[in-house]
Order: structure tokens, then sequence, then C-alpha cells
């Protein structure tokens, strides 16, 4: 359909969100998939994330069975006065150096035989020393983490000359909307590679965000040249839920560029795959059933042709800067041209990345 623009437009600001999500879903999946959220009120968009206390480490350094003194890779889960299993043998840990990373134990505790500890066995925290009539124990805070991002804006110019305007042109009948729906797609585009692949960069007044690639720093596979195979999505699923992803539910996809779709569609007849019924928003997808869950395979030439991402859609969001979800101002004519501009600026909220999964380095 074609617009009139006329000078009662000139400077008035008209929302293209709609059209924006209307656009090719191909190019655009990660925006077709989640959609836009609420609006954020600042340039540097913060939230605050909350986990409990790990409950595991491993030991740094093998030891003796006499041994009572553990170097660990992290200290947090432990305090003294608590019950840790290595192997098949219980300890006592008596005291924490934690800016040394090492814990004081009693080997072999309540008869447990105890045995030579391999280097980067797992410490397991069990349970603490109950004892009949003894005072409260020291309290223990973890703190919430900030984190953010920052909004980044996208903007292009639509400009037709007197002399275009007055030609006619083969299948168009309105040059200037047909040229700002082409700016709209390619804006679009720009956002969806700076969600999957932005670095936070903060100059001044120039701004980028975080994508998701950036996020993404716990559960992270490199297959080293390797083919993609079911057992890498398995294992990349448990970290997710080692990590207690899929304790809130979520809904999960597995994001993968064509390479890695086809190579999916190469695994074995155990694997379980059923096709959707309903390709709501544009999206053609397959389900890929694991140990942990049925993820929707969403393709997406966004990504690496080497990597594979497993994300939950219920914790992230792509979030306008109020007032400054996409829009488009005519600018009327200027000299023997005419000028309009579409603008959007944008955030990617990533919560809590331990509950998202990358696979990197695939063949």
């Amino acid at each position: 359909m074609s617009k009139i623009y006329n000078k009662d437009l000139i400077g008035v600001k008209q929302s293209v969100v709609d059209e924006i999500l209307l656009l090719n879903p191909h190019q655009t999946p990660l925006i077709n998939l989640l959609g836009f959220g609420e609006a954020v009120t600042q340039v540097e968009h913060a939230w605050f994330e909350d986990e409990l206390v790990s409950y595991e480490s491993t030991v740094n350094g093998a030891k003796t069975d006499s041994d009572t003194s553990i170097v660990v890779a992290d200290a947090e889960p432990f305090r003294a006065n608590q019950v840790v299993k290595i192997g098949e043998e219980l300890l006592l840990v008596t005291a924490v150096d934690s800016v040394n990373k090492t814990l004081t134990v009693v080997r072999g505790y309540a008869g447990t035989t105890a045995a030579a500890i391999a280097d980067g066995a797992k410490v397991e925290v069990m349970f603490v020393e109950g004892q009949e009539g003894r005072d409260a124990r020291d309290a223990r805070f973890k703190a919430r983490k900030r984190v953010s991002n920052l909004t980044q804006i996208f903007d292009d110019t639509i400009e037709i000359s007197g002399t275009a305007q007055a030609v006619t042109q083969y299948g168009v009948s309105d040059l200037y909307e047909y040229e700002k729906q082409k700016k709209q797609l390619e804006l679009a585009l720009q956002l969806e590679k700076a969600a999957i692949n932005g670095i936070y960069f903060d100059n001044g007044n120039i701004r980028q965000m975080r994508g998701i690639r950036s996020f993404i720093q716990t559960n992270v596979t490199n297959a080293n040249g390797e083919a993609l195979t079911d057992k890498m999505i398995n294992d990349a699923a448990q970290a997710i839920y080692e990590k207690g992803g899929f304790a809130s539910g979520g809904n999960y996809v597995i994001m993968v560029p064509a390479k890695q779709k086809r190579a999916i569609s190469q695994f074995n007849s155990s694997d379980i795959r059923l096709e959707r019924q309903d390709n709501g928003r544009g999206s053609v997808a397959d389900y890929f059933v694991s140990d942990f869950g049925r993820f929707e395979i969403v393709l997406n030439n966004n990504l690496g042709a080497d990597e594979l991402f497993i994300v939950d859609t219920n914790r992230i969001a792509i979030r306008p800067l109020q007032d400054r979800a996409f829009f488009h101002k005519y600018m009327g004519e200027q000299g023997d041209y005419t000028r309009g501009i579409v603008v959007g600026e944008y955030t990617l909220e990533f919560r809590q990345e331990k509950a998202h999964a990358r696979i990197k380095g695939l063949a």
C-alpha cells in the first residue's frame, strides 16, 4: 500500500515496529522469535541476578590418603564444620582459607576410609556437622550480581531525488515508501546481528550492546573441529541442568546456522525429531528430544557456521529505550530531493548466563 507524505508529516515520528516484526523472518529469526519487550529507561540497562551458593568444587593437585590440607578451584562452597565427600570418603572441614583456596580437613570422617585424591577430583558438600545444643552458626551471604547492557542506536536515511520521483518506476507505485521498507529490513537485520554478535563498547556518544555469544561464558564447549553429535547437545543441556537452568521450566530452543541444521538432520534414527505443526511467526523448525526436554530448533544464519546456542527465550528480551522503538520521521523536501530517517535504539537483556549454553568450533 502506498502512503501519502506531505508537509503535515514533516518531523512527526511514526512507529514502524509492527512493520519490522512482519519483515522476512528468515532474515531476523531471533527478533521474530522474541518480539520486542518493554521499554528501558536508561542507556545502560541494569538488572540484578541471584543464585544459591555452589555445593561443589574440584581439587587442585593430587593428595595422599594422609594429607589434611587440600587446595580447591573455588573455596566459596565451603565453611568450617561442614562434611564433604571426595570419591567414597567423607571429610570434615575444620578451616577454610578463602584467599589461598585451601581447606583444612579431618580425613576418613564417620568411619569412612581415607584414600588418595586425584588432581581434579570433585569435592561435594554433603551437610553441616549437626551437634546437639550448639550455638548458632555464623551466617553467610552471597550478594546479588549486577549485570548490565547498553542501548545501541540503529538508523538510516531515505533520500529520493526529484528526478527519481518523477520517473515511472516499474512495479513501484510509491518509490519513497518502497525505499523506506528496504531500510527497515536493513536495520532489523543490523539489530539481529548485534543481539547475537555484539561486543560491549562505550565511547561517549557511541554505544554498542553485548550480544548472546559474548554473554554466554560458563557453559561453552569447544568441539575442536569435530562434527556435531547428539551427545554434544545432551552434554550441553546437562551443563545447564547442573547449574539449575531447568529448575524454573523455561522455553529452550536450539539456535543453529544452516550448516549445523544439516548436521542435526543427519543424526541417526535414535534421535527423535518431530515436525512442528504450527510454524507461528514464520520460523520453520523441528524439535530435538533430549534427556532434559524437547528443544525447538531455530534456523538462524546470523550465527557463525561452526557454532550452536541452547538458550531459554524466557530469559532473553530485546528491549527499546523508551520513546525510541523503531520509528520513521519524514523530513520533507530539502532542495531537489526528499529525505526521511528510520531510527531505533535497543538493548539485549540476557538473564542468568549459566542457564544457556554454546558449542563452538564445530566442523
